[in-house]
This record gives structure tokens, C-alpha cells and sequence, in this order.
């Protein structure tokens, strides 16, 4: 995977622990990490060295006592029924090994202004900043007023489940919509209970007594057979993966998440997976009428390192849209493909009377809107003039979901041969798992995070933490990209594989190396508790679809000197202007 020639070197400045994971996470990425001649490099040191003249630098701020405070912000949310009043903190290598991640995209980014004839000033990744965009939802909840409580995670005594016992171990068991809730009672065969609790709330009020009466099932069936039968009847169940069985797994090894060194030692690999279709077929005759008309319609973007760049999202919920979220901090224009009624989180989140989805707004900065209901001939038209017209397309379908639209990445790479089609399945775009339904909280429990957190127990977070980490794992990939073709590597269609499951378990490695065990349990965050943000916290203010202010973390990585970013969107607030610019673009080059 190494980047072809280009004499660009980038300086990442830390004395923290965030050094080791990210040396080798830029030697897996194949990125040299000590100047050579003609090529980028990205060189770590500690704060002061000094190194070869860089042409550009990033600092991490990871002290001791940052890490702490990540720790407890990020674990303030993880309260279980077994631990009242506490949260469950993750491991410091979990921690890590995502800031390296977020050090790497900082890398990246300095490197594309560069390649652009910029010369950038420093750029800074702050172990605290990075775990606040983990949390994201829960501080622009604080912030308009709501949500002053912790966020309560599943367990046994609740709904939607969680983990719980079976015959022979543990399963992630969960019910992540109100549409699963009648198959759920149907797998257990307890129909006569569907109408009993309508509602979420009146099921979460309950949830001892769903739990007595699916106990029983349960407790008769094996991990393996519950996970079947779940999976059969399109439930997002998995089995719980313990930390130290994850170094023997297949499935991790044959994705390249993790390795064995030579003297049999356990490695990181690499967070994602890379294909290459090669270069092949000419672009669609609209491409440059298409991108022209989108630029005259979508919300202006925000000057950087991405400006330039178009992104069709076809995604809901968190992963998928915080992906392209990052995109659009440093520059990229994003048109936001929803199905009719809108991103799922629209609704989760939605305080109407205040104008503002707490869920929805701090992952949908700065893009368009437009509604499509893929059934229909004349949207489907619209969404192959955006395919045919991205540099990006992101998607955060299932298998089988993904080819009836139209979005595998043969049918993509067809419309548009130098696509980078992003994909954030569970587990795989393609092979023996790619079938299975995921959510945050089973890749919690299927990755061995679950098992991370300590406490004596397997334990998932209060928000499905699956999906931030695999949004900031797409967007590293997609930096990767982008960079080895504006770096001299040549284009083709690339699909980029995100397996959440293994970009989760990647995370863990740095834990598993270091032989660090049991995070302590802590008492809750006193400024989460008491619903209220932190007043150092590094908080940007931006203004909500409905014109509410709305504080958000800043991007993930702090540029210097940039500008704010754009509000998001209202639902299908750009939808007339998308079509009609697509439609005239593609009527011109019919005639």
C-alpha cells in the first residue's frame, strides 16, 4: 500500500503513548516514517526534538492527566444496573490507538495541502477533543438543554436486552428499531406480549418483565443457535468475543486487523481493507456538467485540504453520516441522499418545539439534503447522476440492501471507473459474514470491547460506541486514498472496506500488547451527571437547522485557521435544487 513518490515530510509531535500505535499504525499504511529522498514521510518525535526540516507538523496533546479525563468522559456514559451510580472506563489502549488514528488523518490532511502548494501551519489532535467527538450526540444533547441524566446502556434488566446469559455463555441481544420488536416476540414465541408495550418507552419502563419472559428461551438455547435465529429473523444479535480470545480469531487475522510478528508476537494490522479495480472505462458524459450544476446548488463548503471534493452519502443513523461529516470539515461538498422521512436519527433526537435533533445535527454538518425513494424510476436516475458525479460515495447498507440499490461497487465503478466507494458493513462488503446484521452494540460485544471495559463483566457503553470509532477509521481510509492518488499513485475505482466489527477490535490490540487488564471502574463524570458541559471543554458553536445554537466539539483535526463550519440540513432542504441541476445536466449530455 505504500504512497508513490512525493517530497513532502510531516512532523507529529508527541511525548505520549500515542507514539507506538501510531509508528506502526503509519507502517501498515505504508508510510515511511523516517525522511527518505523524493517520497512522504511522517516522522514522530517527541516535542523537543528536533527532526529533519518538515515541511509541515501536527502536535498531539496526550499528557497523563488528558488521558484521564478522556477516559472518565468517555466511560461517565457507560452505567450499568450492576454498577449503580458508575461508569466503566475503557482501556488507556484503546484510547491510544484511536488518537493515532486521528494523528494519522491530521498526517494526511497536512500532506494534501501540501500537495496543493499550500504551506500549512501546525495542526494539533488533542486526546481530549478526540474523545468528546466519541460522545458527540450526548454534549449537543447537554447543550440545548435535554438529556440530564446519563444515558442508561443495556443490561439483563432491561429493554433492549443487551448482554445476556444463554445455555452456554453470552449473546449480544438487542432491538435497535420499533419494527424488531414484534420479530423479537415471534423468535421467543411470546406474540401475545406484541401488544402489551407498544411503545419504546413503555418497553424500556418494562423491561424486567420482558426479561422474565424471554428468560426462559433464553436460558434453553445455545450462543450459537440464538445467534442463528436472530440473524434469521433480521435481529442484530452476535456473540460476546472475551479480550483474549481475539489475538486466535480467523476472521480478524483474514481481515488484516490483526497480525503475528516473527517471533510470534501479536500485532495491529490494519483498520480497513483495500480493493483495487484498476483503471478502466471512461467517465459518464455529464460528470463534468453534473459537478458544475451540484456546485451552484449545494451549500457552499468550507475552504481546506478536501476543497474540491464531492461525496454522494447514502447512509442514516451514525458511522456512515459522521464519515462524511469529517469529509465536509476540511473542505469536501456532500449531498446527503435520505430516504423518505429522513435519516432515521432525525426522529431519535428530534425536540421539534426547539428546532433541533440533538442526535441528527452534530453529524450532518455543512451538507445538502436531498429525499429519495429509491423505488421510484426518476430518483433512482437522480442517484446515479450523483454516483456518476462523486469522488466519494459513502454507503452504510447491508448485503443484499446494497445491491438492490444500486450501490455494490461493480454497479458504482460502472457509472464512475475512479470512484472511491466507502462502505461501513458490520462485519464485511463480501464473504462469510457479510450477510449478518449489526448495530453499534453488537460490534461492542463482537469485537471483544464489550469485554474491555471491565467491571468483572462483559459490558457494553451507553451509546453504541461501535460507530464513531468506525466513522474515524472511514475517514482515515479515505484520507489514505485520496492521498495515494494526489500523491502520484495513479486512480481506478477502490472500494475501502470498513468492517466495524475489526476496526473496533483493531483498537484492542495496543491493550492485548501491553498486557493491561481490567480498566477500574469510576464514579460518573460529576459535569455528565449533572447535565452540563465541562467549561474548558474544547466546544464550537454552530446554529441548528431550526436556527437553535447548538454546541458541538470542533473537527477532529484542528487545522490552522479554520473557518466555522455550516449548519445542517433540513430535510430535503436542497431536494428541488439537486434534481433540477441534476436532471438539466444530464438532459444536455442526452442531446
Amino acid at each position: 500500500m505504500s504512497l508513490e513518490p512525493l517530497p513532502l515530510t510531516v512532523l507529529v509531535r508527541t511525548r505520549s503513548r500515542v507514539a507506538a500505535p501510531l509508528a506502526r499504525l503509519l507502517d501498515a499504511l505504508g508510510i515511511a516514517t523516517e525522511p527518505v529522498d523524493g517520497n512522504l514521510a511522517v516522522c514522530v518525535c517527541d516535542d523537543g526534538d528536533s527532526p529533519a526540516q518538515a515541511d509541515a507538523c501536527v502536535l498531539v496533546a496526550a499528557s497523563g492527566e488528558g488521558f484521564a479525563r478522556a477516559r472518565r468522559t468517555v466511560g461517565a456514559r457507560n452505567p450499568t444496573l450492576d454498577h449503580p451510580g458508575r461508569g466503566l472506563m475503557p482501556p488507556a489502549g484503546h484510547i491510544a490507538t484511536v488518537v493515532a488514528e486521528a494523528a494519522a488523518c491530521g498526517a494526511l490532511l497536512q500532506a494534501l495541502s501540501l500537495a496543493r502548494g499550500e504551506r500549512p501551519g501546525p495542526a494539533r489532535v488533542d486526546v481530549e477533543h478526540v474523545a468528546l467527538h466519541i460522545i458527540m450526540p450526548l454534549v449537543a444533547a447537554l447543550s440545548v438543554g435535554v438529556n440530564r441524566s446519563p444515558v442508561p446502556s443495556p443490561s439483563r434488566v432491561t429493554y433492549p436486552l443487551g448482554i445476556v446469559p444463554c445455555a452456554d455463555g453470552e449473546v449480544g441481544a438487542y432491538q435497535a428499531v420499533p419494527t424488531e420488536w414484534p420479530r423479537f416476540c415471534a423468535m421467543i414465541g411470546r406474540e401475545d406480549i406484541v401488544d402489551d408495550w407498544p411503545t419504546v418507552q413503555s418497553r424500556r419502563e418494562n423491561g424486567a418483565a420482558i426479561w422474565a419472559a424471554a428468560e426462559p428461551w433464553f436460558r434453553a438455547h445455545a450462543v450459537e443457535e440464538v445467534v442463528r435465529i436472530a440473524q434469521e429473523a433480521a435481529l442484530p444479535y452476535a456473540p460476546v468475543l472475551p479480550l483474549d480470545h481475539l489475538p486466535a480469531s480467523d476472521y480478524l487475522h483474514g481481515r488484516g486487523a490483526v497480525a503475528t510478528g516473527t517471533a510470534g508476537e501479536l500485532l495491529p494490522g490494519i483498520p480497513f481493507r483495500v480493493e483495487h479495480a484498476g483503471v478502466g472505462g471512461a467517465p459518464h458524459p455529464a460528470r463534468d456538467a453534473l459537478r458544475e450544476a451540484l456546485a451552484t446548488v449545494l451549500p457552499p463548503p468550507v475552504r481546506g485540504p478536501l476543497t474540491g471534493l464531492v461525496v454522494a452519502e447514502v447512509t442514516q443513523h451514525w458511522a456512515g453520516p459522521l464519515a462524511s461529516r469529517f469529509l465536509a470539515d476540511y473542505g469536501a461538498r456532500v449531498v446527503k441522499c435520505e430516504p423518505v422521512g429522513g435519516d432515521f436519527w432525525r426522529v431519535t433526537g428530534n425536540l421539534p418545539e426547539k428546532g433541533v435533533s440533538w442526535t441528527f445535527e452534530p453529524i450532518n454538518l455543512g451538507k445538502g439534503s436531498v429525499e429519495t425513494n429509491l423505488r421510484d424510476p426518476a430518483d433512482r436516475a437522480l442517484l446515479e447522476g450523483l454516483l456518476a458525479a462523486c469522488d466519494v460515495r459513502i454507503e452504510n447498507l447491508s448485503q443484499g440492501a446494497r445491491e438492490r440499490a444500486g450501490l455494490g461497487f461493480a454497479d458504482v465503478a460502472a457509472l464512475n471507473p475512479q470512484v472511491i466507494a466507502l462502505s461501513l458493513p458490520g462485519y464485511e462488503t463480501d464473504g462469510p459474514l457479510a450477510s449478518l446484521r449489526g448495530m453499534g452494540w453488537s460490534f461492542e460485544v463482537a469485537s471483544g470491547y464489550a469485554s474491555a471495559l471491565g467491571g468483572g463483566q462483559p459490558a457494553n457503553s451507553g451509546y453504541p460506541y461501535g460507530d464513531p470509532i468506525g466513522a474515524i477509521t472511514a475517514f482515515l481510509a479515505t484520507l489514505r486514498e485520496i492521498a495515494r492518488r494526489r500523491l502520484g499513485g495513479g486512480g481506478g475505482a477502490a472500494l475501502l472496506d470498513i468492517g466495524q466489527v475489526a476496526a473496533l477490535s483493531y483498537t484492542l490490540v495496543e491493550t492485548l500488547r501491553t498486557g493491561e487488564r481490567g480498566p477500574d471502574l469510576t464514579t460518573l463524570d460529576d459535569a455528565l451527571a449533572e447535565g452540563r458541559t465541562e467549561p474548558d471543554w474544547p466546544l464550537e458553536r454552530v446554529t441548528s437547522a431550526g436556527g437553535l445554537p447548538v454546541d458541538h466539539p470542533p473537527p477532529l483535526v484542528r487545522l490552522a485557521g479554520q473557518p466555522p463550519r455550516n449548519r445542517a440540513p433540513a430535510l430535503d432542504e436542497h431536494g428541488k435544487a439537486v434534481r433540477d441541476a441534476v436532471g438539466n445536466a444530464l438532459g444536455e449530455a442526452a442531446r
